[in-house]
């Protein structure tokens, strides 16, 4: 089996714990790192996004991208961890309590701002009613190559944006030592009230949705380090409506990009 790429070794670090052994096995020998974490750490960056590429002209534009870590607590991207291990470039600010952070295991609560009707599977809207959403996150590296994840979210603030659950999986193929191609899919389960809410304005009928398994969604990323602190991405994001939200009249399909730079201090 391919090793991950170098990124997920930081400095001198060997890469001794194999996700794939389940019985968590490590050679008898060989050098590990004892360094530990520093309490704070930061990554910054920008990125070049359309959240609609159908009008790309209207929707396009440039983004900070900040992240800041300080002990379990992480704001944003944090120092850029979970980008690097789980193959995920998370979209969305939040404030997030990392409860378990292993190389094979992570589970976070967070508070995210979300636009009441920023529907799923793309970028919500700026504009528009807000609240704020409580979400449990757990990701799992089945193998080197296959990572799995649950998302459970909750309007806290009790105006209609209801409960979500969200199960993906992701297949990381390491081009070369520095670089990956990750490919990920998703389905995103809903309560009628978050249904009804986030389709609401923009949908006829919209009043008629009930709970259940109503949105898709597909992703495809490449990942490229340049040096140790830092690498550049680019990102394709598409994005569909099934069961009886797709029985409704408007457009069915969501299709988004970005590319960007990333800073990573380490």
């Amino acid at each position: 089996m391919q090793d991950r790429p170098a990124w997920d070794q930081e400095g001198d670090e060997v890469a001794i714990e194999d996700p794939s052994d389940p019985a968590g096995k490590r050679p008898a020998s060989g050098p590990t790192n004892t360094t530990e974490k520093p309490l704070w750490d930061y990554a910054l960056g920008g990125t070049f996004k359309s959240s609609d590429l159908a009008k790309f002209t209207r929707t396009a534009g440039l983004e900070p991208v900040l992240g800041l870590r300080y002990g379990r607590w992480k704001l944003g991207i944090g120092d850029g961890t979970e980008w690097l291990r789980f193959s995920s470039f998370r979209k969305d600010s939040s404030l997030d309590y990392q409860w378990l952070d292993t190389r094979r295991y992570s589970l976070s609560l967070s508070l995210q701002q979300h636009t009441l009707t920023g529907g799923e599977g793309s970028d919500a809207p700026e504009n528009g009613p807000r609240t704020v959403r409580g979400r449990a996150i757990a990701n799992m590296a089945i193998t080197r190559r296959w990572q799995a994840g649950l998302a459970f979210s909750q309007d806290l603030l009790g105006k209609g944006d209801g409960s979500t659950l969200g199960f993906g999986v992701s297949y990381a193929w390491p081009l070369e030592p520095s670089s990956e191609m990750v490919l990920n899919a998703g389905l995103t389960w809903g309560t009628a009230g978050h249904w009804r809410n986030a389709y609401g304005p923009l949908r006829l009928r919209a009043d008629t949705l009930r709970t259940g398994i109503d949105s898709w969604g597909l992703g495809l990323s490449y990942k490229h380090r340049l040096d140790r602190h830092w690498a550049w991405f680019g990102s394709l994001s598409f994005s569909g409506d099934m069961g009886a939200l797709a029985e409704l009249p408007g457009n069915h399909k969501g299709r988004s990009g970005q590319i960007g730079l990333l800073y990573f201090h380490r």
